[in-house]
């Protein structure tokens, strides 16, 4: 494109070509005159006529004119003989000359500027569709909308010429800045929240208009932007909304060190940012179905946890790596309000949460103390039950954290309240098997400490009566005597039945031992335990490897027991089997389904395999040490 100069430089340069023409075609006509006679005036004056048409469609009407006035009167006067006056005659020849020479011309120009202009808008619509394709591959490729979105900006900023862009997504008051591209990606990062108003004019504008607002001059260079555009030497700036399926989604502002972007620049946004808003709301429908396929993954992974029974701590830290996982950050935290006011840290590292966990209690919704941790409610069974928190560490949390956690939250409180029921249950059977086995043990103090201490020491008295006694006295005497001795003996195994005093005194080794001494079948112990167990994990265990042989010897026809408990990774594991009958179903009976309870109300697992005619095995795994949460 030829640049335009000063109107008077322009007509100077018109006339001095003018009078350059003249001399250049009269010297040039002399001499064809003089010594080349063969030349025809008509062909001459085609030769001329070309010349003025060349240069009307490259330097224009106004170098044209003077040029072919002047090659006119040259070629009039100093070629066709004799010299002639401007006469009527030459005047109308070079009237129809130059008007020829005119239209020509000026249809030429047209012509030749449609042509440009045609090129230019070809190329136009070719940049912006393979902009356009760039960006679709994108999102056919299943990239994160932050990636789709910062193509956007980056095609837009090449299409228009702009030094810097940066898209920014619309919520109730504000908008936040989704991708950003050249010399604005400093100033509007990613993640930042801009509120509408007076703070953001041009934006706020471009909203309510619903049509691009351009800034340049000075009006621009005021306002709160004025530090960023005066560093960064900003001349000019366009924010044009984005609609996607019928609804405001956003602005996209692009802005340039220029003086003016070049006419026709607003249409060009609005053509690309129209078709450009489908990726966007493809976009938007891959991420919502990713993010639906992983909650649904979320949510099957938890469910199994809960099928399978595992331990409510663990389902806990599960629930926690699950939002981690959804939400990014740097950590997630489950903590739990306690009736005494306190805040319990469930899963996660500690951290200093005292005033987000304050806030979150206090209004019962989403909050957060800065932009680096949210803290999101849990409620089970309608009360505030605790929070998850997540933090990014230093960088700020995207300004939907909240909403997106709140509808997670929502699907993942159930986990955490069958957990936390599951917790209360366990505690409630494990307080019900403590005060049972506390029961049998003050039981047994009480038949070893009174009645049998008081019938033995009554059989002592008939014995001694009856020394003193002669015939049938005596001899009924020490029958009485011997009958009382069998029933001290009777009880004494009723209360070891109840709870062996053993037990109590020198562990699982000792009891199990004494037990196999009295099985009316053999009983192979094997226990590799170092030191003393926990008192339920003992008691259970005992009173498993009791029945189990208690069954064997009445039930399975068996010929031996094999008895084996060792302990692995804080696990006890016991192992009873037999050779007997088999068809052991815990259903059926009382017995069976009472051990069960036990070792679950303990937090342990309790497996039995008795096929018919393959013997009765009994496998049981008890933690010996139960987790806690630790405190904030």
């Amino acid at each position: 494109m030829r640049r335009r100069l000063p109107l008077s430089l322009e007509v100077t340069f018109s006339l001095l070509s003018g009078v350059g023409s003249f001399v250049a075609v009269a010297l040039l006509s002399t001499y064809l005159r003089n010594h080349v006679p063969t030349v025809h005036a008509p062909l001459l004056g085609v030769v001329l006529l070309a010349v003025v048409l060349v240069l009307a469609r490259t330097a224009g009407i106004m170098y044209a004119l003077p040029v072919g006035v002047a090659a006119v009167q040259a070629f009039d006067w100093f070629f066709l003989p004799p010299l002639r006056d401007l006469n009527d005659t030459s005047l109308i020849v070079l009237g129809l000359f130059i008007s020829t020479a005119t239209i020509v011309a000026t249809v030429a120009t047209v012509a030749t500027r449609r042509a440009v202009e045609s090129e230019r808008a070809r190329g136009d619509l070719a940049g912006e569709q393979a902009a356009l394709r760039r960006v679709a591959t994108l999102v056919a490729a299943q990239a994160k909308p932050a990636e789709v979105f910062t193509a956007i900006a980056d095609e837009l900023a090449g299409l228009i010429g702009a030094e810097g862009t940066f898209v920014a997504r619309h919520d109730d008051d504000g908008v936040t800045v989704v991708a950003t591209y050249g010399l604005l990606s400093h100033d509007m990062p990613m993640g930042r929240r801009l509120e509408l108003g007076p703070a953001s004019v041009l934006m706020t504008t471009a909203i309510e208009a619903g049509e691009p607002i351009k800034r340049v001059g000075d009006p621009f260079r005021t306002g709160p932007f004025s530090d960023i555009i005066g560093r960064l030497g900003l001349g000019a700036a366009i924010a044009t909304p984005v609609t996607v399926g019928g609804r405001q989604w956003g602005v996209i502002v692009a802005a340039t060190t220029q003086p003016d972007f070049p006419p026709g620049t607003e249409a060009r946004i609005c053509d690309f940012m129209e078709l450009a808003a489908t990726a966007i709301a493809n976009t938007q429908a891959e991420q919502q179905l990713r993010e639906l396929a992983e909650t649904q993954a979320s949510l099957r992974r938890l469910a199994l946890l809960i099928a399978q029974g595992e331990p409510p701590e663990r389902v806990f830290t599960a629930v926690t790596a699950e939002v981690l996982r959804h939400f990014g950050g740097g950590h997630a935290r489950l903590v739990r309000y306690e009736l005494d006011g306190t805040v319990t840290l469930l899963a996660g590292d500690a951290w200093d949460g005292d005033a987000l966990a304050a806030v979150v209690k206090e209004t019962g919704r989403a909050a957060r103390v800065d932009d680096t941790a949210v803290g999101v409610p849990i409620h089970v069974n309608g009360r505030l039950w605790g929070m998850f928190v997540v933090g990014s560490g230093e960088e700020e949390l995207p300004a939907d954290t909240e909403v997106r956690m709140t509808e997670y939250t929502d699907l993942v409180a159930t986990a955490v309240a069958d957990a936390q029921s599951r917790a209360d249950l366990q505690s409630s059977r494990a307080r019900i098997v403590a005060a049972a086995d506390e029961a049998r043990r003050r039981i047994e103090r009480d038949l070893h400490d009174g009645a049998q201490q008081r019938l033995v020491a009554l059989a002592l008295r008939l014995r001694g009566a009856g020394m003193d006694l002669e015939g049938d006295a005596r001899r009924d005497v020490t029958d009485v005597a011997a009958d009382l001795m069998t029933v001290i003996d009777e009880l004494r195994e009723l209360s070891r039945g109840i709870h062996p005093a053993v037990l109590s005194d020198s562990g699982l080794r000792p009891a199990l031992r004494a037990l196999a001494r009295r099985s009316p079948l053999p009983v192979e112990v094997d226990v590799r335990v170092a030191g003393r167990l926990p008192q339920a994990v003992e008691v259970g265990a005992y009173y498993v490897v009791s029945e189990m042989v208690t069954n064997a010897a009445k039930h399975s026809g068996a010929s031996v027991v094999e008895v084996t408990v060792d302990v692995a990774d804080d696990v006890l594991r016991l192992v009873v089997c037999d050779d007997g009958a088999g068809g052991a179903d815990p259903a059926r009976g009382t017995g069976l389904l009472g051990l069960k309870d036990r070792i679950e109300a303990l937090g342990g697992t309790f497996d039995v395999r008795s096929p018919a005619g393959g013997g009765t095995t009994v496998t049981c795994r008890v933690p010996l040490a139960t987790p806690r949460p630790a405190g904030p």
